[in-house]
């Protein structure tokens, strides 16, 4: 093994360090019993072009070219289930260097062909959820289900077409932009536009038709400016898939106070994600478990428990609290937050009902043609 192999090993093994945590059985027994659901996970972009195998459990090390893979290796089934994972999220994440590339449309197809292989090749462990019926069914089954989103509105290349034929084929909601802005909606990620502000007329035809069959809208990433004119365009309830409270950590991708009383407001939700560079964007707190669940307090405080829902961003290539670093580790969570005082009622809400919740509202708006489109 050469010089860099071995550092390179190093480093991956350093990034995935053992939790070492010791749940207590009746807490663990609460965990598997709740519904839990995380809302954002990039595991997709590795089945999709690096021959990942859900069905297997992963080390980062033990998989990929040559035997070493990327720096991200954090869910699997067989990993999803030995945390309690109910429900996950396959975020499709066409981000090529230009927004504006065709590239992101065919990504997108790309990938959602993938993730149905790998749905037909594991009937037996694992289910496309089309509604939260659909998710409750499968979860009752002893099975994991599968929520698919589009992150980036790029994705459907500027055609409402694709946005319609992207739900037709069980994408359930898109966020609305990725890092960069777009011809209709400015990120959070850049400078935005100079010709409009949040959403032009284009972007806001965009969030109508996603609201008119009960398609979460989700706003994690966007300007300020996008996040109130889409939530002022529809009347549906929101959801933010994963981000921090902007309160307890200054950093252009988190929320403000404002805005999360907006999506409570709403009975909309938000993941709390877990990657430590928002968490604490000053680097000088401890990344820990805690520092999740001080966000968690956060926003109970500031707004109410029913806004709480999990948003990893697993296999994002992003730093995660040692106690977090994979799927399977999930209730040391549950442990810290038993040990802060919250209620087994509170903790079922944030593990997964909450989201449940949410996008039951969602849909039943829908059904009752409230969208502000009609």
């Amino acid at each position: 093994m050469t010089k860099t192999r071995l550092v390179t090993v190093f480093l991956i093994l350093a990034a995935f360090p053992a939790s070492g945590q010791e749940v207590p059985e009746n807490i663990l027994r609460l965990h598997r019993d709740a519904i839990v659901c995380d809302l954002h996970a990039d595991t997709q972009f590795m089945i999709t072009y690096m021959g990942y195998d859900m069905s297997k459990r992963h080390r980062a090390v033990d998989w990929g070219p040559a035997g070493v893979a990327p720096l991200f290796s954090d869910i699997d089934l067989p990993r999803a289930k030995e945390g309690g994972v109910d429900l996950f999220n396959m975020s499709i994440c066409p981000a090529p260097k230009s927004n504006r590339t065709p590239g992101a449309e065919s990504f997108t197809r790309r990938s959602l062909k993938a993730i149905e292989k790998m749905l037909a090749k594991n009937t037996d462990s694992v289910a496309l959820a089309r509604s939260p019926k659909d998710a409750r069914e499968i979860i009752a089954s002893g099975r994991i289900a599968v929520l698919v989103g589009l992150e980036g509105g790029q994705g459907i290349n500027n055609r409402i077409e694709n946005l319609r034929e992207f739900y037709d084929r069980g994408v359930r909601y898109m966020t609305i932009t990725h890092s960069k802005t777009l011809d209709w909606a400015e990120s959070a990620g850049d400078k935005g536009s100079p010709d409009f502000s949040g959403l032009n007329e284009f972007g806001k035809q965009v969030v109508e038709e996603m609201e008119k069959p009960g398609m979460i809208i989700d706003l994690p990433r966007v300007s300020e400016e996008t996040f109130w004119a889409a939530f002022e365009t529809v009347n549906c309830p929101v959801i933010v898939t994963h981000a921090e409270a902007k309160g307890l950590a200054d950093h252009p991708r988190n929320l403000t106070d404002e805005q999360v009383r907006a999506v409570a407001s709403r009975k909309g939700v938000i993941g709390v994600i877990y990657y430590c560079k928002y968490l604490d964007p000053s680097g000088k707190k401890t990344c820990d478990v805690g520092l999740v669940a001080d966000h968690i307090d956060y926003l109970k405080k500031i707004a109410d428990i029913d806004v709480v829902a999990l948003g990893s961003d697993w296999d994002g290539n992003v730093i995660v609290p040692r106690e977090l670093g994979d799927a399977s580790r999930l209730p040391g969570l549950t442990a810290e937050l038993a040990r802060r005082g919250y209620t087994e009622q509170e903790i079922r809400k944030i593990l997964g009902e909450n989201f449940l919740r949410a996008w039951e509202k969602i849909q039943a708006a829908s059904a009752r043609g409230e969208s502000a489109g009609r």
